[in-house]
């Protein structure tokens, strides 16, 4: 028999994971659709970012210039990090369905709870 430890959601500690699940509550709900926890930070204490990805459906993210995207992507960042008052830096980022999928790895939804029409 192996003491294994069980198997962690994240490397966050959960008043951290918490802080930041309010801090996307606020743009899952205005969305409608989750932000993902991603990256590293789901597979080692050593992170250096917390990775968040707003998954929109194809032709949606196409309403978005490429400059646009990239000033809600840095606004929302900086909006998450003040808001869940972390010490990590957030890479907030909006992708396409096909952009997600073609990366491989968990996803962890946040900002769920409490968001009309959401469990």
């Amino acid at each position: 028999m192996t003491n294994t430890p069980p198997a962690r959601a994240s490397y966050l500690s959960p008043p951290d994971f918490h802080r930041l699940d309010w801090a996307c509550r606020p743009v899952t709900a205005a969305f409608g659709r989750p932000v993902y926890l991603v990256g590293s930070v789901l597979r080692t204490a050593s992170y250096r970012d917390i990775d968040l990805r707003l998954i929109l459906a194809d032709d949606d993210v196409m309403i978005f210039t490429e400059p646009m995207r990239l000033l809600i992507n840095i606004a929302l960042s900086d909006l998450i990090a003040k808001t869940a008052g972390l010490p990590t830096p957030i890479d907030f980022q909006i992708q396409s369905m096909a952009e997600a999928d073609a990366e491989a790895g968990t996803r962890n939804p946040l900002g769920i709870s409490n968001v009309p029409g959401r469990l």
